[in-house]
Order: structure tokens, then sequence, then C-alpha cells
């Protein structure tokens, strides 16, 4: 056997990675490849002898790459990829995050359309975050245009980025949310018309023609007579090829991101964004001084420094005031909460601050595999998000009233996702007048009974002082 030659009795496919014409992504002794079918070389080394995807990689619209000397059994040709350390989707990122992957699917395509290239898909799961920044990572997408139409893909960045950002803007996030997990379909037109206010639709009137123009003409189509159909289908194609001209093509594109860039997302307050930040010490009726916060700030970052942590999980993250400290401290950060407008101003100030910090609107309680292409699952939070340091303040007594755990199951949940150390808070149990919902088997819980069920899975749990004075923090180790 070559000595570069990849044995494929060692390679570990990559089990979504199965849609590609042009090769497979594998890993291989720790790190992340592509395999390039033989009928695709030529195209491939031609990239890279050209130096264009060098130049893609620079200007930071594509994931670092190169042209290794390894061949596969059949001498394939092998590209090594820069592993990103979070897997994410579309469906877990804030309203910000996903218009920042439609504007680098775009960057990347107006690029590559310079020259006579194109994506032959435009999907967010091509896209990973690697902490506030996009990341393309699916080179395989890249291919010559066609002559014969303009941007091939449209239809499929209208339903996963267009359409699900128009429902952003109208405050519809849940149902584009929801909606995105359809990896077949997204947010399709039927679905925007549908859901989109009359508000959005009266004050967009051009993006809601964008909308309904594509489905009218469709159904216009449906119902002519075949010959008709044929003659319209004809004059189309021969439209495309008058009007695909490289300058047209990148004119349109450059159109599409005028219109992201333009477009304002919805609310970017809740109640639960304004925690931190309002003057208001009896926002949520509670004891609380907003404008104190800062004491119990100064604990947790002393007791962080003192764990040093590579990575770290902070749960319930709110606006991410502990996952900043966290990402100051150097330490690569997931920051987790299921308030949207949280997650977005969280994600805001991570770019502003060039932090190591991933925001996603997820629930980590929710353990079970998510529905996945080809009948593969993809993993739990469990799996993607372990770190060596898992924070939960004052967190558990929310997810004990609202998701109805208990204790013990939440500490389960917390032990699966820590690597070495978890930093717990213990709040008393949510009062009726500020939102919790009393179940007498769960809601009466206490400090003692929190730190033996913490004791059953870490090797020691030390208390520790917070603000106010009733609550604790529980440092639990290994």
């Amino acid at each position: 056997m070559n000595c570069h030659q990849i044995p494929s009795g060692e390679v570990q496919w990559i089990s979504d990675s199965f849609v590609d014409p042009s090769g497979r992504v594998f890993e291989w002794q720790g790190e992340i490849y592509r395999m390039i079918n033989s009928s695709h070389a030529t195209f491939w080394r031609s990239l890279f002898d050209k130096g264009i995807v060098q130049e893609l990689v620079r200007k930071q619209l594509i994931v670092s790459s190169e042209l290794t000397e390894y061949t596969g059994d059949t001498g394939e040709l092998i590209i090594r990829h820069q592993r990103i350390p979070v897997i994410s989707y579309c469906f877990e990122w804030s309203p910000g995050m996903l218009k920042e992957a439609a504007l680098l699917t775009l960057e990347l395509c107006i690029r590559l359309a310079e020259k006579e290239l194109t994506l032959q898909d435009a999907h967010p799961w091509n896209i990973l975050f690697d902490g506030h920044n996009p990341v393309f990572i699916d080179l395989g997408s890249i291919t010559p245009v066609r002559p014969d139409i303009l941007w091939a893909p449209y239809q499929q960045f209208c339903n996963f980025f267009l359409f699900p950002l128009y429902l952003y803007s109208a405050n519809c996030d849940r149902l584009a949310r929801w909606l995105l997990r359809d990896y077949l379909y997204g947010v399709t037109d039927g679905d925007a018309l549908m859901a989109l206010p009359y508000s959005f639709k009266l004050f967009h009137p051009h993006r809601t023609l964008k909308v309904w123009l594509p489905r009218f003409l469709s159904k216009v189509l449906n119902h002519l007579p075949q010959p008709l159909r044929n003659q319209f289908l004809s004059f189309a194609k021969t439209a495309n090829s008058n009007f695909s001209h490289r300058r047209l093509r990148i004119k349109f594109l450059e159109s599409l991101r005028k219109d992201i860039e333009t477009l304002k997302l919805g609310r970017s307050s809740s109640q639960w964004s304004a925690y931190y930040r309002t003057p208001d010490a009896n926002y949520f009726a509670t004891d609380i001084s907003p404008g104190e916060w800062h004491l119990k700030q100064e604990i947790v970052s002393r007791l962080i420094n003192k764990i040093a942590p590579k990575s770290v999980l902070d749960v319930g993250t709110n606006t991410g005031q502990y996952a900043i400290l966290a990402a100051l401290s150097g330490a690569r950060v997931i920051a987790c909460d299921l308030d949207v407008s949280s997650v977005d101003i969280c994600y805001g100030d991570a770019r502003k601050q060039g932090l190591n910090l991933l925001p996603l609107v997820t629930n980590v309680f929710s353990i079970s595999p998510l529905p996945g292409r080809g009948g593969v699952a993809y993993p739990p939070a469990t799996t993607r998000f372990r770190s060596d340091l898992v924070l939960g303040l004052a967190l558990i007594h929310h997810v004990v009233s609202i998701q109805r755990l208990d204790i013990s199951r939440i500490v389960d949940i917390f032990d699966r996702l820590t690597e070495r150390s978890l930093l717990l808070e213990f709040v008393r149990p949510l009062e009726p007048s500020v939102g919790g919902a009393v179940v007498k088997s769960l809601d009466d819980y206490c400090l003692d009974d929190l730190e033996r069920c913490l004791k059953q899975s870490f090797a020691t749990v030390t208390l520790h002082s917070s603000y106010p004075d009733d609550r604790k923090l529980l440092l639990c180790e290994r």
C-alpha cells in the first residue's frame, strides 16, 4: 500500500455526508477530510492550482481547506478541512445568526460567479458557526455555472433563508424555527403567505410579491394545456440562457443581498431579555436589585478563573452575562437559552467583542436525538455540547416549574453535559406570583436535596455564596 494512501478500514464516514455527487466527508486520526471522486478530481485540482480555494479561505468565505498528498484506495483526491468544534443547526440559530449565514452564502456566490462558478445548493446545513462566525463547510457544493439558468438553488435559498427571515421580521419566529426543521421543504411560499401578517404585506409589498409571484405563475402553468405549457417552458429556458451572463447573475445575487441587509428583524427585546438590563427592582416581583448583579458576576468570575476550563456550556444563559465572562477568560463557550430575543442580544454582543462564543436557541433538557436525513438522527445536545465546565445559574427552579422535571433528572442531564466541572445555583422554588406552577412532588425540594443528588454523580460538591444571600452556588467536580 502507498504510504500516502488512507486505508478504507480506518475511515469513519460522516453520517449525513451522502448527498454530494463529487465525494464524501470522513474523519481519520482525529481530523476532517473530504474524498473527491475520480470523476471530479480534475475540476478540484484546477480550483487549487488557480488559487481559487485559497482565495476564498483568505476572504473567510469557506472553511480552511488544503489539498493533501493522501489518496483513497482507488486514487481519490483527499482534501483536509479545519474542524469546527461544535455542530449546530439552523433551527437553533437566532434570527441574527440566520441573517449572517444568508449573507455569507450570497457573498460566496457573488465571488464564485466572478469565476463562472456557483453553488449547486443553498442550504443552511452547509454552514456551521465557529463561535459567532458563520463558516461555509460544504466545498462539494461548488460547481461550474449552468448557462441555462440564473441561479439553480434560488428556491432552496428562499425556503431556508429568505422566507424564514421574512417570518422573523414579522415576529413569527416560533413558526419559522419549527418549519426549518423540515430539511426537505423548509418554509414554502404557501407557508409564508399564510403566516405573514397583513401589516408585513402592507409595508413590504415588494417582498410579498417575491413570495406570491412565483407561486401564482406555477399555478397558472399547471392549468395550461400541455402544448402551451411546453411553449412557456421553452421560452423561459431561452430567456434564462439570454440573461444568465455573469454580470447579470452577479446583479441578481447582489439584489438578494441588499434585500436581506435592509430587512429589519423582529423584536429585539422580551420580558427575559431585560432581566439584567432593567433599572426596575420589581420587574419580576422579586427582591433582586438589578443594579447589583455585579456582585454575583464577581463571584462567578473568580470560580471560572479558578477552574480554568477550555470549554464552557452556559445553560439558561439569558443575554449571556456569564457566558461572556467565561469567553473573556479564554474558554470556548456555548450559550443556550429558549428566549430568542435574549440569544440574539448575546449574539450581537459576542460579535461586537469578537468573542469565541456560540449562542443557540435550544433546550438542552430535551435530550432525544433530532430527526435527521436518510434515517440518521442528528445527535442530541448531550453529545454536541459536552464541555469542561457547565454553568446552570438561576435555572433549576424554572426547569422544575415549566418543564416538570425533578431535580434528580435535571442533575442526570447536567452529568451527561459535563466533562469535568459543574457550577449550579440553588434558588428557592418559584412562587406562583412570578410564574411558578406549584406541583407538590416537584416543587418542594431544598438545598439539601439538590446537594444529595449532586453527590451521586460528582466526587466533590462545595458550597459558595451567591447573590442575593438566600441563593447558593454549588461547585461540583469529578
